[in-house]
């Protein structure tokens, strides 16, 4: 088992494969709105998503240091310290990276935890998490997990203290509030199989290029 991931790039190697993310089928398959979005208004939002799950890894560790973080942030990691406090989330594994071999794809999920008496999925957003289909892309990050476990034991450890796992993203605000959408559509995970398949049928005609190879 060999999974790599190149941060510049966003990119996931499995055993010397590149493999696509989640996030890129979604986006390659339609199910990512943001048309009419100026491209400067995307990389903010891009930056201000990957910095605050970066901050909300080191609270959720219990490794924050308040006084380093971006006053911009703060309302957005305020309302995960709230959510956090208000329903007693126990983070168990927070960014995990994981690959499903049967389907040739790879990811990266916000984290597992316990509340109360149940196994959860979070997923983040500082978004609108329709936009980016967080119904899929909790399902998919769901259920390659479960796959990965049985290469992994950590994730194993983990997964098996819950027999069943329940999945969630909590929207959080510019002023400080969140908003919570669980997801239960068994199909999710199976729908998104479906667009991964059509995603490798295409790249195997010659009808998907990876970003990398335009820069290139």
């Amino acid at each position: 088992m060999a999974l790599l991931f190149g941060p510049a790039a966003h990119e996931y190697w499995l055993d010397g494969v590149r493999l696509p993310s989640t996030t890129q089928i979604l986006r390659e398959s339609g199910l990512i709105r943001l048309d009419g979005i100026p491209a400067a208004t995307l990389e903010r939002a891009r930056k201000r998503g990957s910095d605050v799950h970066a901050i909300i890894h080191y609270l959720n560790e219990n490794r924050i240091d308040w006084r380093s973080v971006d006053p911009v942030y703060e309302p957005y990691v305020e309302a995960w310290a709230t959510y956090k406090y208000e329903r007693q989330v126990k983070p168990l594994l927070c960014e995990f990276r994981m690959a499903s071999r049967r389907h040739r794809t790879a990811g990266t999920l916000d984290l597992l935890c316990e509340i109360e008496d149940d196994g959860w999925l979070i997923d983040f957003k500082t978004g609108d998490p329709e936009d980016v289909a967080a119904d899929f892309q909790t399902g998919s990050y769901l259920g390659m997990a479960f796959e990965w476990a049985t290469e992994t034991p950590k994730l194993a450890a983990v997964l098996g203290r819950h027999q069943r796992w329940r999945r969630a993203s909590v929207r959080l605000m510019a002023d400080g509030r969140y908003h919570t959408t669980e997801y239960t559509d068994p199909r999710d995970y199976s729908r998104f199989q479906t667009l991964a398949a059509a995603w490798h049928i295409r790249t195997e005609r010659g009808a998907v290029v990876y970003e990398w190879q335009i820069a290139a």
